[in-house]
């Protein structure tokens, strides 16, 4: 082994110590150095795809890696090749040799411990015993025009198959005419907020139950989670397996119905004779004891089996509020994928293609004004088009700049007016699950500190107040301190995923539901 392979090899163990094994295996493990001198690295990665991540979600932590263990190397430049590594440079992980260590410092994914009643003993070595699964690199994403498709609901029984008891029942039934047939993977328009999503639900809807379980996508309303879980139950039930998509709400229903009808044995072979069971707007079983109980069971019942497990939620399990600590660590154990606010080339990539399958041609120059006056989410961008393609429509007008500004202005100025420093404060204040009077406490403990900073910055940036008036809104501090407020979380911005979720989370929730 050469010493670039070395080299390498250390920094992936490292890595491999601080991140989630799925992360690990999705963008990290088949990657090899190419080349490396005392001023950079070359690293060779399998798609443009992985290489445009790594450079913007890893870099710094692959960077500090590699200069701890070299200190010399001031670059990492990543090439894209279709060779992989020979067999004999395959990873000799740290984590085989520090097995304590890793229990400690990173999430390891182990069988869910049984109900009471049923618990067992289990082997020391569970997760070896399971099959080692290799993560290949996401496929680029393919942008295609959307084909038509006939309008009619999924049946959930392969073409020729005849049903058998083991499929899902009358809740089944229910949740299929909720399954848009439009919802699939050539439908969606991926972009920067949603690039991680999209390539961990092609994955699980590609090969369900054996590489990330749960998965677990969390963000603002209207911004694509209900469109991608849709998606893997459409590609899944063409594998001839059986699907079970359902809302929190209507999981909480049935189970009800469930106790009150005596009939749990009912409802649990409902929910647990089935490949994928999706559970969208997972975040309102919070303060539900029951509930919560019944999909622990159903959880553990499925992953034992090997089943794949689908989650959404408007943010992420630590922040979902009265929800016991064995779900949190069941929700977490898998894949936490968010998705963001799109970005102007999402937005207008999105404009572009809602034209297309409407028959309804509108010039760039236009589709660029749209896109950069509504920023909020996808479901205001569409309702913004055809707000335009109505008005358009029935007057026999031109769509021009002038007309998208006279139309977009209401709900403009409407969206800001409702912002201001008081629902700011308290969407911190609610999302970090704190008081009110905690942010404005002279406190220096960093449950306070921290979302007093990300309130300081979200004042500035999204109001344009002045940091001395920031300074007197936040309980009379002085306005060097907002200032080094501000600069701090511009720069973690910039270096820290956690720091950059909490971020959007906050923003879709002061614009969607302020």
């Amino acid at each position: 082994m050469d010493e670039k392979q070395r080299i390498w090899n250390s920094v992936l163990g490292e890595i491999e110590l601080n991140i989630s094994k799925a992360q690990f295996n999705t963008w990290i493990k088949n990657t090899y150095p190419v080349s490396m001198d005392e001023k950079e690295i070359v690293i060779c990665v399998p798609s443009s795809f992985t290489r445009d991540w790594l450079q913007n979600k890893f870099n710094t932590t692959i960077l500090n890696s590699i200069q701890k263990i070299t200190g010399q190397v001031k670059q990492v430049r990543y090439v894209v090749q279709g060779a992989m590594p020979p067999k004999n440079n395959q990873i000799q992980s740290v984590i085989n040799l520090k097995q304590d260590n890793l229990s400690k410092q990173a999430p390891k994914k182990q069988k869910p411990e049984q109900p009471a009643q049923q618990q067992k003993p289990e082997p020391q070595h569970q997760e070896q015993a399971r099959p080692n699964y290799q993560a290949s690199a996401p496929a680029q994403p393919q942008y295609q025009a959307p084909q038509a498709h006939v309008h009619q609901q999924h049946t959930y029984t392969p073409p020729g198959a005849q049903a058998t008891p083991q499929q899902p029942m009358s809740m089944g039934n229910r949740a299929q005419n909720i399954i848009k047939q439009s919802y699939t993977f050539d439908t969606f328009i991926v972009g920067s907020s949603n690039q991680l999503a999209y390539a961990a639900a092609q994955a699980v809807a590609n090969s369900p139950g054996t590489l990330y379980n749960p998965l677990f996508i969390y963000g603002g309303v209207g911004l694509g989670k209900t469109h991608l879980i849709q998606a893997i139950a459409n590609q899944v039930v063409l594998q001839g397996r059986n699907v079970l998509y359902v809302t929190s709400d209507e999981f909480i229903s049935d189970l009800m119905r469930s106790i009150g009808g005596k009939t749990m044995d009912d409802f649990k072979r409902r929910y647990r004779d089935v490949d994928l069971l999706i559970i969208d707007d997972i975040q309102f079983i919070k303060g539900k004891e029951g509930t919560q109980h019944e999909v622990f069971n159903t959880f553990n019942e499925l992953y034992n089996l090997d089943k794949q497990i689908v989650f959404t939620s408007d943010r992420p399990p630590s922040a979902i509020q009265q929800l016991s600590d064995r779900l949190k660590s069941r929700f977490e154990q898998g894949m936490i994928v968010d998705v963001t606010t799109p970005d102007f080339e999402t937005r207008f990539a999105i404009l572009k293609r809602k034209c297309e399958q409407k028959n309804f041609h509108i010039n760039n120059d236009v589709l660029a004004v749209i896109a950069d006056k509504v920023r909020s989410n996808v479901r205001e961008l569409e309702g913004a088009l055809n707000k335009i393609i109505g008005h358009v429509s029935l007057l026999k007008i031109d769509v021009t700049p002038e007309l998208v500004d006279r139309l977009i202005e209401g709900s403009k100025v409407h969206t800001q007016r409702s912002i201001n420093e008081d629902a700011v404060i308290d969407t911190v204040v609610e999302h970090f699950n704190i008081t009110r009077d905690g942010i404005m406490s002279k406190s220096r403990k960093k449950e306070f500190a921290h979302p007093r900073q990300i309130c300081m910055y979200l004042l500035r940036e999204e109001l344009k107040l002045t940091f001395p008036n920031i300074g007197g809104i936040m309980g009379g501090r002085d306005h060097t301190t907002v200032m080094h407020a501000h600069t701090k979380i511009k720069k973690e911005l910039e270096k820290r995923g956690d720091i950059e979720q909490d971020m959007n989370l906050v923003k879709n929730k002061l614009y969607n539901e302020g």
